[in-house]
């Protein structure tokens, strides 16, 4: 009995849940900010993504393996081998774009996986050992190299040297090492201002030893070079901007930020703690951004472990005093472990992606088991407009035999990446997570016009067509102008 009343009731407690957890869906983004100067962010066209899964773990529950993992939740984007086409990697594998096929303005890219090609990223039960990714061209020798870190075995940050044309495994350089490692963020601190980046280490929480650093990217061997600016700040979460508005950037991190001085490499480093949101455990990177329009940066936050997304707003007086104002964006959804801002609609416009990192910590983080989404959201005036990229339940109940794993769940992981995959000028979205490696295709603003000619067959046309209810002659609800439409002169109904 006990069987037969999971095989009835389960799948309802499933849809029930859903439903329940959907709810916030119907909900918009929570924003507090000054909505007079809001730009109507939701009368502009809505966008089309087509979800497609490039690679993914082996699902196996009986198993063990649940239905997640052990699969890389980083990936980063760019010309690996030098033919001028954007690749991917994630983990030990590279995926390699060969190009692309299809209807304009639909067009699919055909990727070949290179398994192994870098040490380390290694698998620790579900876990891969692999908290971020990124491109550069570290010995500058003209092939863009990889830079990883990672938080278990790695515990650090290296750069894995792109052999070229030689071939072969690419070779490991440690770049930093640290207890608690979580990650890093690209951006020019120094003030190359010339498209030169540097290194901001992340660690995710304070050690006696253990400093907040940056390492500037030079031109000669070692050709990275570690600055340490203080001790505050070593918290879940960082990131590179603007905050000062003096051309420089500053460091900010999910407890205030570190203004750089006129010369970052030597000069003195100003702790503000201006704010200190989600105990510091924020997502990676904290992004700097001008969200309602005023002039001043504003700074992004995600809570990588509990629920919520805010964005905190600048102000000065008449006097240049600087205050922060926090706002919320999200409060029903939790673990925003990664985010990004980049040019979805092609406007020249930025837009924030984000999403819920799948299962961290082994299932004890608040919110865990909600639904997994990805969203992306216009951003003006304050205001942040909520788009889903997908949705989808997590729940999974062992005790009902015939209760298969989830399907189609898109996590977004620990890095995603915003970039133009298949040179058609949009931006598509990359992400990685234990459910596997996904590309969001940018297929642009949804049609506005209808179409003009049905593109269905006449209903008299369908096997087994029978007179009754519109499926053929008489006075049934046909096709309008078809023999077998309704009879206008009847009333509406059944008839």
């Amino acid at each position: 009995m006990l069987k037969n009343r999971l095989q009835v009731f389960v799948p309802l407690g499933i849809l029930l849940t859903v439903l329940v957890a959907a709810t916030p869906l119907f909900l918009p983004a929570q924003n507090t900010g000054p909505a007079a100067a809001a730009p109507d962010l939701a009368a502009q066209p809505e966008l089309i993504f087509s979800p497609v899964k490039i690679d993914g773990p082996v699902q196996d529950p009986p198993n063990h393996s649940y239905w997640f993992g052990p699969f890389a939740e980083a990936v980063a984007v760019f010309d690996v081998n030098g033919d001028g086409r954007l690749d991917i990697t994630c983990g030990k594998n590279w995926y390699e774009n060969t190009g692309s096929s299809g209807p304009p303005g639909f067009e699919t890219i055909k990727w070949v996986k290179h398994a192994n090609f870098r040490d380390d990223a290694d698998v620790f039960g579900p876990i891969t050992d692999d908290g971020g990714e990124a491109a550069m061209d570290v010995n500058r020798d003209g092939n863009i190299d990889l830079i990883s870190s990672g938080w278990l075995q790695m515990s650090g940050v290296y750069w894995y040297e792109n052999p070229g044309k030689a071939g072969g495994k690419w070779k490991p350089h440690l770049i930093h090492k640290a207890r608690n490692m979580e990650g890093f963020v690209l951006g020019d601190i120094a003030g190359h201002h010339n498209g030169d980046q540097d290194i901001l280490i992340n660690h995710w929480d304070p050690v006696p030893g253990q400093h907040f650093s940056w390492y500037e990217h030079i031109d000669k061997e070692p050709w990275l070079v570690e600055h340490v600016i203080g001790d505050e700040g070593q918290q879940h979460g960082n990131g590179i901007g603007d905050i000062a508005g003096n051309g420089r950037n500053d460091l900010v991190t999910g407890v205030g930020w570190w203004e750089s001085p006129p010369d970052p490499r030597t000069g003195k480093w100003i702790w503000h703690p201006d704010w200190n949101l989600f105990k510091g455990n924020c997502a990676l990177p904290v992004l700097v951004y001008d969200c309602n329009g005023d002039g001043l940066n504003d700074v992004i936050i995600g809570a990588a472990q509990d629920y919520g997304l805010k964005w905190v707003e600048q102000k000065k007086d008449s006097a240049g005093k600087r205050t922060f104002v926090e706002h919320w964006i999200e409060r029903n959804f939790s673990l925003f472990h990664t985010m990004e801002l980049g040019d979805l609609r092609g406007d020249g416009k930025k837009e924030l992606v984000t999403g819920k990192i799948l299962y961290p910590h082994q299932g004890r983080d608040p919110g865990t088991f909600d639904p997994s989404f990805a969203f992306w959201y216009d951003i003006g005036g304050g205001t942040f407009y909520r788009h889903i990229l997908s949705f989808n339940h997590m729940q999974w109940y062992p005790e009902a035999t015939d209760n298969p794993p989830p399907n189609g769940v898109i996590g977004v992981g620990r890095k995603l990446v915003v970039a133009d995959l298949d040179k058609c000028g949009k931006n598509e979205i990359v992400v990685a997570s234990q459910a596997g490696l996904y590309i969001f295709y940018n297929r642009g603003a949804s049609p506005v016009m209808r179409m003009v000619k049905d593109p269905l067959p006449p209903n008299s046309s369908y096997p087994n067509n029978f007179n009754r209810g519109g499926f053929g002659g008489g006075r049934g609800r046909g096709q309008p102008g078809e023999q077998g439409g309704r009879d206008p002169s009847l009333p509406p109904g059944r008839n």
